[in-house]
């Protein structure tokens, strides 16, 4: 889930947009491309000569991998077997660490936990339709919209994590901070003290953010800085009101207090940006750490409704009996 509570939702590993690393810049590597590319590809570095279509399996074909992009993968492998025989660490490429393909797959464990946070979103809000009507229950529908939001911000995970392209590559940093900012608005709507117009500034400030993402190359840093703002405030203000809703006797609100705290506590793998193992490094990791976090949050959120009905129920009742 990606509610990445002191969420730096995009950062650190998952920021590709560095221009270059150790890999990619090595002479080895660049000649390696020079070479493929002549030997492999037409002018334009996208289609293959027709010997070397044959060579390209069919996942391959399926994703749509250029023959210059078959020529980075290949090259990488190369590059990162002669850093190893030299006695050198594993070196990223272009901003990334060198990941097995797995039937066309890019980077498939990070695919995979996507999925994962997927599934458990889209059980959760199955678990929320059956139990509530949007007409007898207060805040049921924004709830839904949020579990869309979320559902959709996973899909182009599992999607940029499949094939990393300029376009899946907006769409997952764009839908991943509606996420983060989702979860802000939620904490505001929740607290009932906040007009809406207080709600239209931040979805406002998204629709600019994705329009400025999309105007161009994306500014990694601004971008990061947005996600951490958005996502630290929400923190504080669901535990603030955790708090609070917990000294007034409203039990449930410890399943959001500690679903914050975990998401924080989730955020360590990111930060530790490890090569990965059998596919699985330290941004897969926390992908797939986040997975069961949506259940401990809907079941929040369940109870929260379960309340707020109740609550509504007597508001009814004393009015009839004054």
């Amino acid at each position: 889930m990606y509610f990445r509570t002191l969420t730096i939702f995009i950062i650190i590993s998952k920021f590709s947009g560095i221009l270059s690393s150790n890999g990619d810049r090595s002479p080895f590597y660049q000649n390696c491309l020079k070479t493929c590319r002549k030997a492999n590809c037409t002018d334009d570095g996208r289609s293959f000569k027709s010997a070397a279509l044959k060579q390209q399996d069919v996942w391959c074909q399926l994703l749509q991998w250029s023959c210059r992009e078959d020529c980075q993968y290949h090259c990488m492998w190369k590059t990162v077997d002669g850093f190893q025989e030299r006695g050198y660490r594993i070196p990223k490429f272009h901003g990334k660490w060198p990941f097995v393909r797995f039937f066309g797959v890019q980077e498939p464990a990070s695919a995979f936990a996507s999925l994962l946070n997927l599934a458990t979103h889209i059980y959760m809000h199955n678990e929320i339709t059956k139990k509530f009507s949007v007409k007898s229950t207060p805040l049921v529908l924004f709830w839904h919209g949020f579990a869309t939001v979320c559902m959709n911000a996973w899909t182009w995970s599992t999607i940029f994590h499949t094939r990393d392209t300029p376009f899946t590559e907006f769409m997952d940093y764009a839908c991943a901070l509606s996420m983060v900012m989702s979860l802000f608005i939620a904490a505001i709507v929740r607290r009932k003290k906040f007009a809406a117009a207080l709600l239209a500034l931040p979805t406002l400030y998204y629709v600019e953010h994705v329009r400025y993402l999309y105007s161009g190359r994306i500014d990694y840093d601004y971008n990061m800085n947005v996600n951490v703002f958005f996502g630290v405030v929400g923190s504080v203000t669901w535990l603030v009101w955790a708090g609070g809703m917990l000294v007034a006797g409203r039990k449930h609100a410890w399943r959001v207090a500690v679903f914050t705290i975990a998401s924080g506590a989730a955020l360590s793998l990111e930060l530790l940006d490890f090569p990965p193992k059998r596919s699985w490094d330290a941004h897969a990791l926390w992908h797939l750490s986040t997975a069961p976090l949506p259940l401990l949050f809907y079941r929040f959120v369940i109870d929260d409704l379960y309340y707020l009905q109740n609550s509504k129920i007597r508001d009814k009742n004393y009015l009839k009996q004054t």
